[in-house]
C-alpha cells in the first residue's frame, strides 16, 4: 500500500486563508503557490513542491491558490506573474520566487525556512545545564558537536560546563572554536 503524504496540499480560498496559510503558518512554515490551470511552468513546479512536501514529511505545508479563481488573493499579494511561491511563516510572508526553479534551488528556499535541530538540542542542554543536570547537558552537547562541528554556541557551552572537572578538555572546545567565535 502506498502511504499518504504527510500534509496533502491545500487549495485555499479568501474564505479559508486565515486558517489554511496565517493560523497554519504559526505552526509550520507554508508555502504559498500562485498558480494557473493555463501556466506551462506552474505545471512544472507544482508538482515538485508536492513531491518535496511529502519527501520533507509534513516540516512545512503547501498551500496551492488558483489566480484563476481567487483573483482577490492574487490582487492582494500583487501577483504579476506566475507561477510566484511566497514562505509564510508566523502569519507573515518573508520570502518569495517567481517562476519554476529546479529542485536543488527549491531545496534550497525550503531549508532556509526549517529551524535547525540542533538549536532545539543547544536549548534542551542548557536547560539541563541550569536544573543541576550537568552530566545530561554535556552528553547533549557532545553529540551537538559531533552532528554539527562548527556549532560555536555548542562549543562554548561545553567548554563552560567541563572548566570545573577537565580544565584541558574544556580549553580544547574553546581552540576549536572558529574564529569569529574567538
Amino acid at each position: 500500500l502506498k502511504q499518504p503524504p504527510a500534509n496533502p496540499m491545500i487549495e485555499t480560498t479568501l474564505e479559508r486563508f486565515q486558517n489554511d496559510v496565517i493560523d497554519a503558518s504559526m505552526q509550520k512554515p507554508v508555502l504559498l503557490d500562485f498558480w494557473a490551470p493555463w501556466c506551462g511552468p506552474c505545471k512544472t513546479l507544482g508538482p515538485m513542491l508536492e513531491k518535496l512536501e511529502a519527501q520533507y514529511g509534513g516540516r512545512f505545508l503547501l498551500v496551492k491558490v488558483n489566480t484563476d479563481d481567487q483573483q482577490q488573493l492574487a490582487q492582494h499579494f500583487q501577483i504579476r506573474s506566475i507561477p510566484t511561491v511566497f514562505a509564510v511563516v508566523g502569519g507573515q510572508p518573508v520570502d518569495q520566487f517567481q517562476g519554476a526553479l529546479p529542485e536543488s534551488q527549491l531545496r534550497e528556499f525550503i531549508d532556509r525556512l526549517l529551524p535547525d535541530p540542533t538549536d532545539a538540542q543547544v536549548e534542551q542542554a542548557m536547560q539541563a545545564a541550569e536544573s543541576g543536570d550537568r552530566d545530561t547537558a554535556i552528553a547533549i552537547l557532545k553529540t551537538v558537536i559531533v552532528t554539527a562541528p562548527d556549532h560555536d554556541t555548542a562549543r562554548l557551552l561545553l567548554a563552560q560546563l567541563l572548566l570545573e572537572d577537565d580544565p584541558a578538555a574544556a580549553l580544547a572546545m574553546l581552540d576549536a572554536l572558529g574564529d569569529e567565535a574567538k
